[in-house]
């Protein structure tokens, strides 16, 4: 059987390449289908991926539990400025609105690359494919708070852990619709206290809708009403003021805030996070009477939860639909009030701050008044001159000043030891700053100010404060330079500034006093500006430390009738007498008077008693001088102070585990061998 030959062809060699035969065979007026078919499956391969990564419980395994009580234009310019000013150019990373929730995600992120492909595929075709809102950092289904027994108990790493509750179980703890009426009302009503976050005439309709139907209100809202009543609780507290044994303890409200946010999934809530846990860092600070590390804690997690909102960047470079006029301008509220307490809490606890920013460029709200802002506007009325009174002026007068703080520390703080140039220009810009404030805004002393209101001196104090704090920032490390001449300019400005926050400290002390002019405010002055006089006065020690030192070496004291060290002596000794009577209920205070005390002594030891300010008067404001002289003389507390590094004592303030620090035994691990110390402590 013959068999037919089977001839096999050979394939020509293809004369044009994989892409161009593709083009050539696709119909005319269908080119992109075969690009957007592929960025399809890209995209939707990228989404798939962005599932695994939506945590279900961000901080599931982290727990911190303390039984204790809880307790700023771009607004990292230096320009007083209020918003106004034209826009600079959208730097990268995308903002995105889906529904309700704004998110932000840096450019290299793959949701900002998703967004890109979404982009490309609409230039392409805009009418093949229908957008999808975006699941990449919304909520999705896992992320929904489920039921409260479906979990043996919810933790997060600063509010602590609570016992799984239903909104129904939280609900019972509100007090009752009057006390809560009072409440609020308190709270907007001290103006000069509180943060102008919450716009009152949104916050009411808010509160009617949440009376006519409680469980129908969003969680993380109700977190929100429970932060201010307690911060209101807060200040009833300190002020005496309200019925006290209808409110329910302070404590006791920040707890159920707490439940709410942590119910309400406020990670992924679409609002009201931010704006909740500041109310309630501000009730917990409200209540505390030294540092407290938690509180620095709490800050990193209202600023992480706030950048990744996207409040970091202006709301006018939030790609998508825009957020309106008035919530991009409650959000530029919020985040100026996020980074100042942030610079000066990471300050207080000699940490850094949480906030990256060279990340940001929000711009500084505008000085309007509420009744200049409503949620249906559709532009921003123009910004009031800084001397018109509004809510939000203090914060945005205090913008610059703390701008120029924020640049002294990133100064100091550098790796590389910045030129001396650079400090005395530094030094020009602060100076210039407050010289450019508002006239209102600047110190004036208490006896010019008899007519005004509490609040807007406590405002001038608090900025001449942190003022005054940034040159002592500034030039502190100069002080111990004393055999170079170049920067004697660094040592008296330092010295000047303390001794000006110390007078500030001696005023505010008498004000307060009961019947004095600040009584009523006297109790809520924040624990930042009492550190602000513990700087002071450690600068005074170490130079008066120094001084000692020197005459010491050339023969003894008794040329101490040099003015600055008779106005250091007597700016110790008051600054003792204060420390010393709030020191049975603070700890910082004990640590301070025993720290002025020493210093005293060594004083008292080294000076003759023909001095104007007489070895007597110093003992008798001393009481622990008669125990120390009985000390062998060959070894007293003198000898201890010689060796001390005040540059270091504020240190041990900042130290979580320092609450109970003992001044003694840290004079001994500083000054040198234990053994030499035996017989003294």
């Amino acid at each position: 059987m013959i068999r037919p030959v089977r001839v096999e062809k050979r394939n020509r060699p293809p004369k044009s390449c994989e892409p161009c035969r593709a083009r050539k065979n696709d119909k005319r007026g269908g080119k992109n289908e075969g690009v957007n078919e592929r960025l399809k499956i890209l995209e939707d391969l990228i989404s798939s991926m962005s599932q695994k990564f939506v945590p279900k419980d961000p901080m599931a395994s982290l727990t911190l539990v303390d039984d204790s009580p809880l307790m700023e234009d771009n607004i990292t310019g230096g320009e007083l400025e209020t918003g106004s000013g034209p826009h600079r150019a959208t730097s990268e990373g995308t903002g995105t609105l889906s529904g309700s929730q704004v998110t932000h995600a840096d450019s290299s992120h793959w949701s900002s690359i998703l967004e890109n492909i979404r982009a490309i595929r609409d230039e392409l075709s805009p009418s093949s494919f229908q957008l999808q809102p975006s699941s990449v950092i919304s909520s999705t289904p896992d992320t929904e708070p489920s039921p409260a027994g479906d979990r043996p108990g919810q933790v997060d790493l600063e509010l602590g852990s609570t016992t799984p509750l239903d909104l129904q179980q939280i609900l019972q703890g509100l007090p009752s619709r009057q006390v809560c009426d009072n409440l609020v009302s308190h709270y907007f009503r001290s103006r000069h206290i509180i943060s102008p976050i919450l716009h009152p005439a949104k916050f009411q309709q808010e509160y009617e809708a949440f009376w006519e139907s409680p469980e129908s209100t969003s969680t993380v809202w109700i977190g929100l009403l429970f932060s201010v009543l307690s911060l209101a609780a807060s200040i009833c507290e300190f002020t005496g003021t309200g019925p006290q044994n209808l409110i329910p303890p302070a404590k006791y409200l920040s707890k159920k805030t707490q439940e709410c946010l942590i119910l309400g999934k406020y990670v992924q809530a679409d609002a009201y996070g931010v704006e909740a846990l500041l109310v309630h860092l501000g009730s917990c600070y409200m209540r505390i009477k030294d540092s407290d590390i938690n509180l620095w804690f709490l800050m990193g997690t209202m600023v992480r939860l706030a950048i990744s909102k996207g409040y970091h960047r202006d709301p006018s470079k939030l790609s998508g639909p825009r957020l309106s006029p008035f919530e991009g301008e409650m959000r530029r509220r919020v985040w100026v009030t996020l980074f100042q307490i942030d610079a000066l809490l990471s300050f207080q606890m000699g940490l850094p701050s949480t906030i990256p920013t060279e990340y940001c460029d929000t711009e500084m709200p505008r000085n309007l008044k509420y009744s200049d802002l409503d949620p249906e506007m559709t532009e921003l009325p123009p910004s009031r001159s800084l001397h018109d009174s509004t809510s939000i002026l203090y914060i945005i007068v205090k913008a610059s000043v703390m701008s120029m703080f924020k640049n002294v520390v990133g100064h100091t703080r550098s790796l590389t030891p910045p030129p001396y140039a650079t400090t005395l220009t530094l030094d020009g810009d602060i100076r210039q700053v407050y010289n450019n404030l508002p006239q209102n805004f600047k110190y004036k002393p208490l006896r010019k100010s008899v007519v005004d209101e509490p609040g807007t001196i406590m405002h001038r104090v608090t900025i001449e404060m942190l003022h005054l704090k940034s040159i002592i920032v500034l030039h502190r490390q100069y002080i111990t330079h004393r055999q170079d001449t170049q920067f004697d300019f660094s040592r008296r400005a330092c010295l000047e500034a303390a001794f000006q926050i110390l007078d500030r400290q001696v005023e505010l002390h008498e004000a307060t006093k009961l019947g004095g002019q600040l009584h009523d405010v006297g109790r809520l002055i924040p624990t930042l500006t009492k550190n602000d006089f513990i700087l002071a006065v450690m600068v005074i020690c170490l130079d008066l430390t120094i001084t000692m030192n020197q005459k010491a070496s050339m023969g003894g004291v008794q040329g101490s009738d040099d003015e600055q060290f008779e106005r250091s002596a007597k700016a110790i000794q008051q600054a003792y007498q204060i420390w010393e009577a709030a020191s049975t209920t603070s700890s910082e205070a004990r640590v301070v008077a025993h720290a002025l005390s020493s210093t005293i002594e060594r004083i008292t030891t080294g000076r003759n008693t023909g001095d104007d300010l007489s070895s007597e008067t110093l003992q008798a404001s001393n009481p622990r001088a008669d125990q120390e002289s009985a000390l062998p003389e060959t070894l007293n507390a003198t000898d201890v102070m010689e060796y001390v590094d005040w540059t270091l004592l504020d240190y041990p303030f900042h130290d979580p585990l320092s609450e109970d620090l003992d001044l003694d035994l840290w004079l001994t691990d500083s000054a040198g061998p234990p053994s030499s110390f035996d017989q003294l402590f």
